[in-house]
């Protein structure tokens, strides 16, 4: 798919959700307890995330399901995306645990074990032991519930029609809460792929009515409808703050996900329409997008240890505020650097791996080849 400033700025703000979320300090002491309450839902910029790559995946693997190197391609491009930068989380991780522990907050006998992190099942043994056991990169749980979505949903697409395809999204989608409401806990709620289902395949619900044609000219003609349910999804995401909703929550996961599948709608129809003040073309929230990747790999690790250093090495009676600002603008230097050199040239050369068209596998079929 064509890259897209208005996904690109939404992906913009579930990164900002996120950072906002670990970075401001969780204590009244410290913090107004207004900003607190107001920010107390940030934790579901995950939550975005999920719906906007059930979103961008099944758009990908959709448009692409009859190409004879339809698994190829996608996996090789997604291991592009992936696997350098969480590579070189995992290498510096390692190499602080055995040479410097002492910037670890915890001893390495707390860590997860490493093939927990090379297989991406570390959200199962999260859950397992209810809870978070690295403080350094426990975010990247929600990696490996998006690999184990992106084989399962890449064998979907491939296997079944359009229509048996959405009939087993929207099960999926009802099925979620569920299992949620049967969990043991809330930690297996939260960190099982199939108990968060309904943000994964919401976003692919959406992917299937955006490439057809009457499900994308029924989101433009009822663009109004879809303006008045934001308003009530906000006030609705307003009570959840409110009851402060919790992670792993019945209904506040799937309230959320038709929260950010509507705001994902509005994005894409309202591309089009330049206005003064337009959220969607925002460059800003389109910087932070672009880099949303390594912000949210890099920005546990730079709040553990610029502290600190600057505690060791300068002094050790700052504002907290002003170290926060300190290693907030570490963060986008190293994030920046990340993307302008290894991100962008690796993606780059990832795109090399082209899908196959329907129409030369069209004619393959009509003229085979000579052997």
């Amino acid at each position: 798919m064509k890259r897209s400033q208005a996904l690109d700025a939404v992906r913009g703000i579930a990164i900002l959700l996120v950072l906002i979320w670990h970075y401001l300090p969780r204590r009244s002491v410290i913090t107004p307890e207004w900003l607190l309450t107001s920010t107390s839902m940030f934790w579901s910029g995950v939550d975005l995330f999920f719906v906007l790559s059930g979103f961008l995946i099944g758009g990908i693997l959709l448009q692409n399901a009859n190409s004879k190197n339809y698994f190829s391609t996608f996996y090789i491009r997604r291991a592009v995306r992936i696997l350098p930068l969480y590579v070189l989380i995992l290498l510096v991780l390692i190499m602080v645990i055995y040479w410097a522990p002492a910037f670890i907050a915890q001893s390495s006998k707390a860590h997860l074990p490493l093939w927990s992190y090379l297989t991406f099942t570390q959200n199962f043994l999260y859950a397992a032991k209810q809870r978070f056991n690295d403080p350094w990169i426990d975010v990247t749980w929600s990696l490996a519930v998006e690999e184990q979505f992106y084989i399962f949903l890449s064998l979907l697409v491939w296997k079944l029609d359009k229509r048996k395809l959405s009939i087993v999204t929207i099960t999926l989608i009802l099925l979620a809460p569920v299992l949620r409401f049967f969990a043991p806990n809330n930690m297996v709620a939260y960190l099982f792929p199939f108990h968060r289902a309904d943000s994964l395949m919401l976003g692919v619900l959406l992917a299937l009515i955006w490439q057809w044609d009457k499900g994308k000219e029924f989101l433009y003609k009822y663009v109004r409808v879809f303006r008045w349910s934001f308003v009530f999804f906000l006030l609705g995401t307003a009570y959840l703050t409110y009851r402060r909703v919790w992670v792993g929550d019945v209904v506040g996961h799937f309230c959320l996900a038709l929260f950010y599948c509507n705001f994902i709608v509005l994005a894409l129809i309202q591309t089009d329409q330049k206005k003064r003040f337009d959220l969607f073309n925002n460059k800003i929230l389109e910087w932070f997008g672009l880099r949303s990747y390594g912000i949210y790999l890099f920005h546990k690790p730079v709040q553990i240890l610029i502290p600190l250093l600057i505690a060791q090495y300068l002094s050790d009676d700052l504002s907290i505020w002003i170290v926060i600002a300190i290693y907030t603008i570490v963060l986008f230097i190293v994030t920046e650097i990340s993307y302008r050199f290894l991100e962008k040239p690796i993606m780059v050369w990832g795109h090399r791996f082209k899908y196959d068209s329907l129409e030369s596998r069209r004619e393959e079929v009509i003229q085979p080849r000579l052997v």
